[in-house]
């Protein structure tokens, strides 16, 4: 009796132990993490390696990696280097020196689709619509972009750079059976304007890199805590939400041929900013939004990184 007694008082100590383990593996910088917004850009590929790219997403304990580069076949350099947890998805700035013009190239789409053709590509994107800038919504590329995902059902990531919701608006209902994936959480746009696009479009899903101060912000305040409405947000839909971190830098420069992109060199405290603020959460939606969610969007099952 004695001695259950004495093993029965040694699981009472370590139960609130075990409890401050299993809380701290969910929270954690080890905990695996899907990183669905990634570059490896020829200004990139300037400074650093596609080895070296893959050892610091090894460091931070990315499983999962989504990876759209400038020329598109740079994304599959970084597959290549890193393994099949690495998922490459087609730009449409499929050459040097087209990022500003290619909505005016019909011969995207061809090239399009034949690298879809391939099955080396998981997706399309990162594609930007710009509000006043172009393209317009009824681009023929940009429609054709999306038709092509439609017909080899895989995702588009796409980049809205406008005030309000409406823009896309129209997009995702013009093709409901394509699954968008909207970056950035719309840029600048609040929860409640977030809410209102996914009320209305159920095949948006929403990634939320570059909000960091670094980039768009309006995410969370100086201490790092989530502005209002966020919380609520993903808890309404806790199963349509990702993250990433968009390690480019000085991003909001128009023209940056004339030096090399460092946003790899920043790729810690981005990585560090979005696990900090997936804390604020419930450990079951952290996890979907950390990773869950991501693996389920892109029929990703295997996790181990290899």
């Amino acid at each position: 009796m004695a001695l259950n007694t004495r093993y029965l008082f040694v699981l009472i100590l370590l139960v609130p132990l075990l409890e401050s383990c299993a809380t701290k593996s969910i929270n954690d910088a080890s905990a695996p993490m899907a990183d669905i917004h990634l570059h490896y850009n020829w200004n990139q590929e300037e400074i650093i390696s596609a080895k070296e790219v893959v050892e610091i997403l090894r460091k931070h304990h990315v499983s999962m990696a989504v990876v759209s580069s400038r020329p598109s076949a740079n994304a599959l350099k970084l597959r290549r280097a890193g393994g099949k947890w690495i998922l490459p998805i087609y730009s449409p700035y499929y050459k040097p020196g087209i990022k500003h013009t290619w909505y005016r190239q019909a011969q995207v789409v061809e090239h399009a689709r034949k690298a879809l053709a391939t099955g080396q590509y998981y997706g399309i994107g990162e594609m930007h619509l710009v509000s006043g800038m172009g393209p317009n919504r009824n681009n023929p590329v940009v429609n054709g972009l999306i038709g092509l995902a439609e017909e080899y059902q895989v995702p588009v990531l796409i980049h809205t750079d406008a005030a309000r919701y409406e823009y896309f608006l129209p997009v995702c209902r013009k093709y409901p059976r394509v699954r968008f994936l909207w970056a950035h959480a719309g840029g600048i746009l609040p929860a409640q304007q977030v809410d209102e696009l996914m009320s209305r479009c159920a095949n948006v899903w929403v990634e939320l890199s570059a909000r960091d101060p670094w980039h768009y912000g309006l995410f969370t305040d100086t201490d790092n805590k989530l502005l209002p409405g966020w919380k609520a947000l993903f808890t309404k839909y806790p199963t349509r939400f990702m993250t990433g971190t968009d390690p480019v830098w000085n991003a909001h420069q128009t023209y940056r041929w004339y030096e090399a992109d460092e946003g790899w060199s920043h790729y810690r405290q981005l990585n560090h900013f979005h696990r900090q603020w997936m804390k604020q959460l419930p450990a079951d939606i952290e996890k979907k939004i950390r990773i869950d969610n991501a693996l389920r969007f892109f029929n990703y099952r295997d996790v181990s990184g290899s």
